[in-house]
């Protein structure tokens, strides 16, 4: 089959393609040899989801939650430490625990000066830092256009129709590209919070990640993302969010997801 992205039928496709990254804790929710080539897949990996994994927000999410990348290592949460006037690293390991170190090599002398001459201190943790626009659109543009071949594959139907909808070649390429348009809104708000418990059958289990299609009654189509309580929204026809506010005042403020 041609893969989904760059339309080639001749390129090795070896590998399984995650629609959500192993680092952000997924092992389940793939797509099978040959939807993508190992070309577009070590693309993706490099240049679409790195981006946004080595954010400030993402790596100190996984570093709270202690959800590990594909060798097994959880990222260190990015801090401040204000008596010493430098960025710290917080790093949790299984086998040690928790160690705090200068995050850049060249602060270590004077973090550690600052530590052996302070009975006490404090270190500044941010839950919350800026993520680029694009950086994250075109990650969700990613995982939407996955969703969509995902549901196809379910449904017994070919993957190729994808390259067949002319409404999502803007979306193919923004995603492989990322040169235009100019700017793809993304919809953010928190529908439950970081490390909530849920119930079922008497088992308590966190909820790492999880997503949908809506299809509204204007037939667009929005992938809804969510991570670690956060939902993330994306137009896949086009860079326009308003049909998706209108759904969310039309019911009550509810998530797809719910």
């Amino acid at each position: 089959m041609r893969c989904i992205f760059c339309l080639e039928s001749d390129r090795p496709a070896r590998s399984v393609e995650h629609i959500i990254p192993e680092s952000l804790g997924n092992t389940e929710h793939v797509l099978p040899r040959g939807v993508v080539c190992d070309l577009c897949n070590n693309y993706l990996a490099r240049k679409v989801e790195k981006p946004l994994l080595d954010s400030i927000h993402f790596m100190n999410l996984r570093g709270r939650n202690v959800v590990p990348n594909k060798r097994g290592m959880v990222p260190p949460q990015y801090g401040f430490c204000p008596g010493a006037g430098t960025p710290v690293g917080i790093q949790f390991s299984s086998t040690e625990g928790l160690s705090i170190g200068a995050w850049d090599e060249a602060d270590d002398e004077p973090f550690v000066k600052y530590i052996l001459g302070s009975s006490k201190g404090c270190v500044l943790v941010p839950l919350e830092a800026r993520i680029d626009e694009r950086v994250l659109a075109r990650f969700l543009g990613k995982i939407g256009y996955e969703i969509l071949a995902q549901r196809l594959i379910a449904a017994n139907l070919d993957v190729d129709a994808l390259s067949e909808q002319p409404e999502l070649a803007l979306l193919r390429r923004f995603v492989r590209q990322g040169d235009v348009p100019d700017r793809w809104p993304v919809h953010r708000r928190r529908i439950y919070r970081e490390g909530d418990s849920f119930q079922d059958d008497g088992q308590s289990y966190e909820v790492l990640h999880e997503y949908t299609l809506l299809c509204t009654d204007q037939i667009e189509i929005y992938a809804i993302v969510c991570l670690f309580g956060e939902e993330f929204v994306i137009n896949l026809g086009g860079p326009s969010i308003e049909g998706y506010e209108r759904w969310i005042a039309n019911n009550q403020g509810r998530s797809p997801l719910y």
